[in-house]
């Protein structure tokens, strides 16, 4: 069987010639097969156990044991204690889930800060059935369909190659002492229904289910590739970044046979579900600018001919006093100003140069708000800021992004757009007071 894994990682590229492997050992049957599979190689390995504090006496035994297995096998070994359970109180999420993300987040650090390539878990074939099941009944789009990868960025699995049979075979064939986890009998969580209930049901229907799933997986897995690779052609045809924000063309979306699953493909990474990718296409077809839609910290505003993904920022009530000796503030927005003993202009609209003797101390930062009106550069006459962003043709995020400097009540700046007329150099100014604003 070793012979097997040796091919399997050859063939799947999962370990470099020369490069250490870290394992994760839990201290149960697939685990322990693992360190006994990769002893028999010529790859150095070194063992890593978490102990989630989750049964107890029980818990410390497991630990106990896979340090004694460590040492069996001469190998260095690395021990993380957390409590999963206070984790899962804390972030509102499942002990399971707790302990999964606590265990990889470890896992991901230590082999950053080690001298090791690549983490293992001892994830066989059975286990890549159960994840593409599970899967299915949480529902899951095409990347779902493949089941457990051979890698996934640092971390590999190299048992895919055999079957849980197979794994116990070789334990009873080789007389192997492992650690049943009491909590694997239980089948309150999904995967334990699965595997006692289910699984047996598929293979008395039919006995060659993991020989056809496997290829099914396979075939899923080069589906994928290719529907990959169609997406980020039409990407580069509607995405595009501008100003810290993502816009995606409406009319080339729409233009799209099944434009919801694109969608979703998009906008998937700032935290959107495909229920929401098929709202926002309703919303694009029924024409009603404006629409916004919310997940994690980002939010989606429908423009007229754009979708904008900016992140969420709700700070519109928020007031600045500038501190004119502190030259610099880098929040809520990144600004620095100096005080200039001469009258200089610059036509530059991330740099505004007003006359210091016209100014009215101290200064403040606000967001503008409707009904806010000023005297554009060049200008004698009054206009409202709502009616200046018209004529610039600017989105909704990019008004309700913009900051107002004020001298007084009156606005001697709209930040990065113009600066107010009566606050400008003349021929009078001695001195001016220059800003520079940074995106």
């Amino acid at each position: 069987m070793h012979n097997r894994l040796i091919e399997y990682i050859s063939k799947e590229k999962l370990i470099q010639n020369g490069k250490k492997v870290l394992l994760a050992v839990s201290g149960g049957m697939d685990s322990v097969v693992m360190c006994h599979l990769f002893s028999k190689t010529d790859i150095e390995f070194g063992i890593a156990h978490c102990n989630f504090e989750l049964r107890g006496a029980e818990s410390d035994g497991d630990a106990k044991f896979v340090e004694e297995l460590a040492k069996n096998f001469k190998v260095p070994f690395y021990l993380n204690n957390c409590n999963a359970k206070n984790y899962a109180q804390e972030k509102s999420i499942s002990i399971q889930m707790a302990a999964r993300d606590l265990r990889f987040a470890w896992f991901e650090e230590f082999i950053r800060k080690e001298d090791y390539a690549v983490y293992a878990t001892a994830h066989h074939l059975d286990d890549a059935i159960e994840t593409y099941f599970i899967n299915q009944l949480r529902g899951t789009g095409i990347a779902g369909l493949h089941g457990l990868l051979p890698i996934n960025g640092k971390l590999i699995h190299p048992l895919l190659f055999t079957s849980r049979n197979e794994v116990v075979d070789y334990v009873k064939q080789n007389k192997i002492s492992f650690r049943e986890d009491s909590s694997n009998i239980s089948t309150k969580y999904m995967r334990n229904s699965l595997r006692h209930k289910v699984l047996p049901v598929l293979e008395d229907i039919q006995p060659a289910y993991r020989d056809i799933l496997e290829q099914n997986m396979h075939r899923f897995k080069a589906a994928e590739s290719i529907f990959l690779q169609k997406v980020e052609e039409e990407r580069q045809k509607i995405c595009f970044s501008e100003e810290n924000m993502l816009k995606l063309s409406i009319s080339k979306l729409l233009s799209l046979d099944q434009a919801s699953t694109y969608l979703y493909e998009f906008i998937k990474e700032y935290g959107y579900g495909f229920s929401q990718a098929e709202e926002i296409v309703e919303s694009m077809k029924n024409g009603h600018a404006g629409s916004r839609f919310y997940a994690d910290k980002n939010v989606l505003l429908r423009d007229r001919n754009e979708l904008i993904i900016t992140e969420y920022q709700d700070n519109t009530k928020e007031k600045v006093i500038l501190d004119i000796d502190q030259e610099r503030i880098d929040y809520p927005i990144d600004l620095k100003w100096e005080i200039l003993n001469e009258a200089r202009f610059e036509s530059d609209l991330n740099n505004a140069f007003l006359d210091f003797d016209k100014l009215k101390f101290p200064l403040k930062l606000r967001k503008w708000e409707q009904g806010d009106a000023f005297y554009p550069l060049g200008m004698n006459k009054k206009k409202l800021l709502s009616d200046f962003f018209i004529d610039l043709k600017l989105n909704r995020f990019q008004k309700e992004n913009t900051w107002l400097l004020l001298s007084g009540n009156d606005i001697a700046w709209v930040v990065s757009y113009r600066i107010d007329n009566r606050f400008r150099i003349s021929e009078k100014t001695k001195k001016c007071l220059k800003f520079e604003f940074k995106h």
